[in-house]
């Protein structure tokens, strides 16, 4: 049995006050799902697929936007730095509120580049010691007072790889160019063999890291102890299949023949900092999966998701929680790569 380490932060809350209660995401979940059964749709869409979006019931506003009354999309700008060709990761400041940290997908330098919540350049963080292999997401927490980037090198294409990094590293207090070493890595496989995957999660309070596998079918949630008691190779555990994930349409695989048949691939995911909520994103969809009281994750990821959100993001890889847990922002790893952001 794993050795229970303390959580010294019963209070998650990094914006004073803001981050969601989970009275009102249990509500939030309500509304999504509904007594009918059907999820409410907000439409993130940069393209011309107004028929795609006609099938969800929901009608297109000036600016191109399929709206519901839960949320409202803006596109708050572009990535300014140039640097950031394949943006596959994307994680909350815990020390600025109005930061961003973002990765390349693999073969790239290994470093993390901050951006403002406009897409302003604000620095890059150089890690020394490690190398790009196949990074593909990445997660922000707060741990003993300090706050933490973890860098999921978790990418397989081929599923051949037989063991996958996570990269911890300290945030620094002052965007620049810096650099800095891992404070620790985690090394694993998966107990039922190589699997690619692109989307990560960290639940702080219950000391666990969640990835997503991306080419099942259908998609497998994973854990893994977010302190494990020895160094060794960790074995990721399967805990549930995630089902219910809205499917591509013909009219996707005729726009990407590449990427449309893919609709239902997960390439992104984090947790609100309260713990209650996981966002994931899809190449179509951005979907809310609520974990009311009492409930393991398990339970949560095998319920019908909540979809907030249909796009057509070039290739959408990366989405985060903003720090206080109410905006989820989200771009796209093809340049120009959009910065939006989601708020209820």
């Amino acid at each position: 049995m794993r050795k229970a380490v303390k959580n010294p932060f019963p209070d998650t809350r990094v914006c004073a006050g803001q981050v969601m209660k989970p009275l009102v995401v249990f509500v939030l979940g309500m509304l999504l799902v509904g007594c009918s059964g059907r999820s409410m749709v907000v439409g993130l869409k940069t393209g011309t697929e107004e028929s795609a979006r006609a099938e969800q019931g929901s009608a297109v506003l000036p600016g191109g936007f399929s709206m519901s009354p839960g949320y409202q999309s803006q596109q708050l700008g572009e990535l300014e730095n140039r640097m950031i060709t394949e943006a596959s990761g994307l994680a909350a400041s815990r020390r600025d509120d109005a930061l961003l940290w973002v990765l390349n997908d693999g073969g790239n330098p290994p470093v993390l580049y901050a951006a403002g919540i406009d897409g302003s350049n604000k620095g890059q963080l150089k890690i020394d010691g490690v190398k790009n292999r196949d990074w593909e997401d990445m997660a922000s927490f707060i741990w003993r007072e300090k706050p933490y980037l973890l860098i999921a090198d978790i990418g397989d294409n081929r599923g051949k790889r037989e063991r996958y990094y996570l990269h911890f590293v300290h945030e620094p207090e002052m965007p620049g160019t810096v650099s800095t070493h891992v404070a620790r890595t985690i090394e694993f496989n998966y107990e039922d063999g190589p699997r690619d995957a692109e989307s990560l999660a960290v639940d702080v309070l219950g000391e666990r890291i969640l990835i997503l596998s991306k080419r099942d079918h259908p998609p497998q949630l994973y854990e893994l102890p977010l302190f494990p008691e020895t160094g060794k190779i960790q074995t990721a555990r399967r805990i549930t299949s995630i089902v219910g994930l809205p499917q591509p349409s013909l009219a996707d695989i005729f726009a990407n023949p590449v990427l449309g048949k893919l609709g239902d691939a997960p390439t992104a995911m984090d947790i609100s900092p309260d713990g209650t909520t996981a966002v994931v994103m899809t190449y179509r969809s951005i979907l809310l999966f609520v974990r009311n009281p009492g409930m393991s994750w398990a339970q949560a990821f095998s319920r019908p998701p909540g979809r907030i959100a249909t796009h057509s993001l070039l290739q959408g890889e990366a989405l985060a929680f903003g720090a206080c847990g109410e905006r989820i922002y989200s771009t796209s790893e093809q340049l120009p790569a959009p910065l939006w952001v989601l708020t209820p």
